[in-house]
């Protein structure tokens, strides 16, 4: 089973699409973690992802100041700000792992440890877009995206 995946965007539509697609795959409690330098489209893959999960993409903002937005069937933390384990605790962390809704963390490597099975997604930017690589530990889902992904390029 393929445990990593990676994926090419172009634009800013086609990462809304990547994070479609990768939502509508996301068991119930799953969590996310997402890595990678500022501005290279976490939050754009998350407006996705909440899309999928029937919320309006225009809803989700980039959780710097507020490191926790509930946005219902989506929680959206961002860890950037925080530095230390009992800082994430301090905010409900446990509450939050608890929760059966889906949990995307931008800069989550700081939790990463206190999580079972998170799925770990990579961004960077490279010439001509974005390069989004996920690591499955099932492979299921890997799976599935790679299929649903090749579909929609071919469509395109």
């Amino acid at each position: 089973m393929i445990r990593k995946c990676s994926f090419f965007t172009k634009t800013e539509e086609e990462t809304l699409t990547l994070g479609r697609l990768l939502g509508s795959l996301l068991p119930k409690g799953a969590f996310l973690i997402l890595k990678g330098d500022l501005g290279c489209g976490k939050t754009v893959l998350t407006r996705g992802v909440a899309s999928a999960l029937g919320i309006s993409e225009e809803e989700v903002s980039s959780p710097s100041f507020n490191v926790v937005h509930d946005y219902g069937s989506l929680v959206h933390i961002d860890f950037y700000r925080l530095s230390s384990p009992e800082e994430v605790y301090d905010l409900g962390f446990e509450e939050i792992l608890e929760d059966e809704r889906v949990k995307v963390a931008e800069w989550g490597e700081l939790v990463r440890d206190f999580v079972e099975n998170p799925i770990t997604v990579e961004c960077r930017e490279v010439e001509g877009g974005r390069e989004f690589t996920l690591y499955d530990p099932t492979g299921k889902i890997c799976q599935q995206l790679t299929k649903l992904w090749r579909e929609h390029v071919k469509d395109s």
